[in-house]
């Protein structure tokens, strides 16, 4: 019963967006200054979405995880350690 309810009203929110939007775009066709700033507001939205998306898709790639090799293959490949400098004695100055 939650699920219908929840389904209904994200239906009747989604059409509520569809038809505001929808005024604002026809308000945006008119050729006062009221209808030019919607209109560059719109166009500017669209490009900051235009953008965003671009930016998460990069992100989304970079995020990706590694491929992992064989399954019998090491996580992490052991590196040898470096080896200590011997120490040289001391030159005698005398």
């Amino acid at each position: 019963m939650a699920n219908s309810t929840l389904e209904e009203v994200t239906t009747r929110v989604a059409d509520a967006a569809k038809g505001g939007l929808k005024a604002v775009k026809q308000r945006a066709q008119r050729r006062d200054r009221v209808g030019v700033t919607t209109h560059r507001a719109l166009e500017l939205v669209s490009d900051g979405l235009g953008a965003t998306a671009k930016a998460l898709g990069q992100l989304g790639d970079a995020i990706e995880p590694a491929r992992r090799g064989s399954p019998n293959a090491p996580a992490v490949k052991a590196t040898p350690k470096p080896k200590r400098p011997t120490r040289r004695p001391a030159a005698k100055t005398s």
